[in-house]
């Protein structure tokens, strides 16, 4: 418990610090960085099983409260642009996985799975489901969402500062002023969210738990029972989903890094520019609001776009469907058609 707190507080550190330098999603960068730190420093760092399926289940609570009923309507206009994001993340991941195969000594299933648009702590287990380097998959999949944390947020101020700002009526993220601690409605909800994210756990789905506590806040608001959000509680969100990244990250690890210099600025050069191009394009083709798409196209993690999301502006519920989506697609059709491939050519 000790050193749970400690890595709680060093989370909250840099991620206090970061935010108070205005730095885009600075929470969940700053805790993601001091954990990392820690971890590769110390045996301090503590996050326990359990911590991941809370931060998980107030992610997506946190997602749930920023839909409105009407953004229930967006979901068939969201098909194509979903599909459109796999097909160029597939190909991006192709790509990817080809070069890192002939520039580094990695043998090509493992290079195909570093480069999967999944989640940080999906990828690494079905990798080791499949035979490959599930270390090397591991470093160069923390490479990846830490960049997508840390760079998508500046490229979409940047184009925002351009011009490219969302139309008005776009943003749905209300933040109120609340009693310190939230009101009955918020705990309830909480409550809700955990039990959605427990039903989603049991099932074993890819991003199970996420994905079903946010539909139990979304039946609680078909219900008619509106949640309202505090400030706090995003920033709880953050620094959960920071911290429980950070701790991903170790000193082996971070000697692997040495190895990887090459396959890392190959991932995340690729997934910047796939991440710059598919959103313009789904924003041209589609209408949807250049800042959302670029949010929308990135290969970081569900939860943590959507959270970034509001600090820049944007709107998340958009954001966290087109996102869980491309998670789930990508963490169980991409393994099996390159693990087919690998096979086949070896």
């Amino acid at each position: 418990m000790e050193n749970l707190l400690i890595t709680i507080a060093a989370a909250f550190v840099g991620g206090f610090i970061l935010q108070k330098l205005r730095v885009p999603g600075g929470m969940m960068l700053g805790s993601v960085l001091t954990v990392a730190l820690l971890n590769i420093n110390t045996s301090l760092v503590d996050i326990p099983t359990e911590f991941r399926f809370l931060a998980q289940c107030i992610a997506g609570a946190y997602i749930g409260m920023t839909v409105k009923r009407e953004n229930f309507g967006r979901l068939k206009d969201l098909v194509r642009p979903i599909l459109v994001l796999l097909g160029g993340l597939f190909a991006t991941n192709v790509l990817v996985g080809i070069l890192i195969y002939l520039v580094s000594p990695l043998d090509l299933l493992t290079s195909f799975l570093c480069g999967i648009p999944g989640g940080i702590s999906d990828t690494p287990l079905i990798a080791a489901d499949l035979g490959a380097d599930a270390t090397k998959v591991t470093v160069l999949q923390f490479v990846r969402l830490i960049s997508g944390i840390g760079m998508i947020p500046l490229l979409v101020k940047r184009e925002k500062g351009r011009g490219a700002s969302q139309p008005s009526g776009q943003q749905d993220l209300i933040e109120k002023k609340e009693p310190p601690f939230g009101t009955p409605k918020l705990w309830i909800s909480l409550a809700v969210a955990l039990l959605g994210g427990l039903l989603g756990k049991t099932l074993g789905i890819p991003a199970g738990t996420l994905l079903f506590a946010m539909i139990s806040i979304l039946l609680l608001k078909m219900l008619h029972v509106e949640v309202t959000f505090p400030i706090w509680f995003k920033r709880l969100a953050q620094l959960f989903s920071g911290a429980y990244i950070g701790s991903h990250f170790g000193y082996q690890d971070f000697l692997e890094l040495k190895f990887l210099l090459i396959p890392a600025l190959i991932l995340v050069g690729f997934n910047l520019l796939a991440c710059y191009l598919l959103g313009h394009y789904i924003s041209v083709k589609f209408g949807i609001p250049l800042s959302q798409a670029i949010l929308s196209s990135s290969p970081a993690g569900a939860s943590d776009m959507a959270l970034i999301a509001s600090d820049l502006g944007v709107s998340g519920s958009d954001v966290a469907m087109i996102q869980i989506a491309r998670l789930i697609g990508a963490i169980s059709i991409f393994p099996q058609i390159f693990y087919f491939v690998s096979q086949w050519f070896s």
